[in-house]
């Protein structure tokens, strides 16, 4: 019974003494990872280690998904943000707005995320902006979305550490169509409501891959959508067959080319397309890129060899020269 009484309190000791010395070799370990102590850098060399360097990781992002910019009635329509995780240093950061392309459908907001935390990296806070589909309501809905969303982010540009006098647009496919119209459009009552105001929905920069431009010509070229069908993407957002006179207004209020006049002040313009594009026709942004031209708007425009409708599109050398040309007008 002793020999048994003892062994329990040998038991207990070494338990005690484990306890112990875990918990000094946490605040160990916390005082080393937390005090101002400086490890030097380690030499050892076992053969066969592979030697990197450390990158940069100052740029890296933080998510927040799911942000409401407006609601009407019940339905709440949100953005999700990518911000340098440099934000403690209160420091503020150009804004990208991108809009994703679903034929002004329900979008997949997710889809680019991968490509657009490259920006965050780079030092942008980025926007993916939903919009309410041309199932839920039609033209001009989809660009008055856009700009509200713009304005919430004005509005709040301290708290997302943004910089409100340095935004630029993205879109691709109906996204690049709505991005160029909110590049355009600036101060048109239409595409004006009353959420999030007094701010401004100006940009200073407009990226648009392979969107749509005028709807009436789009039956004119290749394409595996009969463009002027009552069913189309087109006629669906504006409510009815795009080629019947009925609809024609609200043809015309969607049509980027509208609202290009030569002594007007449009922000830059960007323009990527692929020459094998089998949804929305190359034609398409020949038309902006000439009316931009042509009226002395400043315009780049690259037609990139055997790419479609995305494929080829979203590659590093193509997201290279658009950082390259937002660098150059919002940095």
């Amino acid at each position: 019974m002793v020999e048994n009484k003892g062994r329990w309190l040998s038991f207990f000791s070494t338990c005690l003494l484990v306890l112990i010395f875990s918990s000094f070799a946490y605040d160990a370990e916390s005082q080393v990872r937390f005090s101002d102590v400086v490890i030097p850098p380690s030499l050892e060399q076992p053969a066969g280690m592979i030697e990197t360097v450390a990158e940069d990781d100052s740029y890296a992002a933080k998510y927040l998904p799911d942000i409401i910019y407006a609601t009407y009635g019940e339905r709440a329509v949100t953005l999700s943000l990518l911000i340098p995780k440099q934000e403690s240093a209160k420091r503020s950061w150009p804004l990208i707005v991108y809009v994703q392309g679903a034929a002004w459908r329900n979008q997949n907001l997710y889809q680019a995320l991968p490509q657009l935390a490259d920006f965050a990296h780079q030092g942008y806070v980025v926007a993916s902006i939903e919009h309410r589909p041309s199932s839920e309501v039609i033209a001009p809905a989809q660009v008055q979305d856009i700009k509200s969303a713009i304005r919430y982010l004005r509005k709040n540009a301290e708290k997302y550490h943004i910089d409100p006098n340095r935004i630029g647009i993205m879109g691709d496919s109906s996204g690049g169509h709505l991005a160029v119209m909110v590049g355009v459009s600036d101060g048109v009552a239409d595409f004006e409501t009353e959420d999030n105001q007094p701010f401004s929905s100006s940009v200073k920069a407009v990226v648009d891959l392979y969107g749509p431009t005028d709807f009436l010509q789009m039956h004119k070229y290749p394409s595996r959508i009969d463009h002027n069908a009552e069913d189309s993407p087109e006629s669906l957002v504006v409510g009815g067959p795009i080629q019947d006179p009925k609809y024609r207004a609200l043809v015309d209020l969607y049509n980027p080319l509208t609202y290009i006049e030569k002594d007007k002040k449009l922000p830059p313009f960007f323009i990527i397309h692929g020459d094998t594009d089998a949804l929305v026709p190359f034609n398409q942004s020949v038309l902006l890129y000439t009316r931009l031209r042509d009226t002395n708007h400043e315009v780049a425009f690259y037609k990139i060899k055997g790419a479609g409708h995305g494929p080829g599109i979203w590659t590093k050398g193509v997201m290279d020269r658009i950082q390259e040309f937002f660098d150059q007008k919002l940095k």
